[in-house]
């Protein structure tokens, strides 16, 4: 069978429609393509196929919180930190609970009753990964971001700007920003933020 030959099929008909063929066997079978009316209809019915395979599949329902964890995603990489730090806010509650039972715990500055419990830094970002704790409601200390910082809340209730996060859920606060956040009945909290953020320097 001659080179020319060999793509007059249906099957290299098929392979073209699914755009398979390498760049060589493409051209020859172009070239085929504009001698023969035959290949050119089996050309079309290929392409009629391929381009209902997509209708044939049984569709998959989105998850329902699929769009708040996506803007959640979205938030934290826009305003929140940026070193490698940030994939720990991906761990299981359970596990970054136990991890903060395993710390030595110290008062935060201030008369708060908060505790902080230091647990990585990334020194190359300047930026630390750590866990707070305050057994009651109240405020927390005054403090300002050097830059991004996201709050995952493991327990408890966290209020920042008159809106509660509970358990699983996240707060990004941008860098050059300063607040000062509550709780209602205490909480436990992982925070991932600048190692130069004033609260720290305290």
């Amino acid at each position: 069978m001659t080179s020319p030959e060999r793509y007059q099929n249906a099957d290299a008909a098929a392979l073209y429609a699914l755009d398979a063929l390498e760049a060589d066997e493409r051209r020859q079978f172009e070239q085929a393509l504009l001698d023969s009316v035959e290949l050119e209809q089996a050309v079309r019915g290929c392409e009629e196929v391929v381009a209902n395979l997509a209708y044939g599949a049984s569709p998959v329902p989105m998850a329902a919180d699929l769009k708040d964890r996506l803007f959640q995603r979205i938030a934290q990489q826009s305003i929140g930190p940026s070193s490698d730090l940030v994939e720990l806010l991906d761990l299981p509650i359970a596990e970054l609970k136990h991890q903060a039972a395993e710390l030595d715990w110290a008062l935060m500055p201030g008369n708060s009753g908060a505790e902080i419990a230091m647990w990585r830094v990334d020194d190359c970002d300047r930026e630390v990964a750590f866990f707070v704790r305050k057994a009651t409601g109240g405020l927390f200390p005054n403090h300002a971001h050097a830059s991004g910082e996201t709050v995952l809340v493991l327990d408890g209730d966290f209020v920042v700007d008159h809106q509660v996060y509970r358990s699983g859920e996240c707060v990004s606060s941008p860098g050059n920003t300063s607040h000062q956040p509550k709780t209602l009945n205490g909480c436990l909290l992982f925070c991932v933020s600048s190692m130069d953020d004033d609260i720290l320097e305290s």
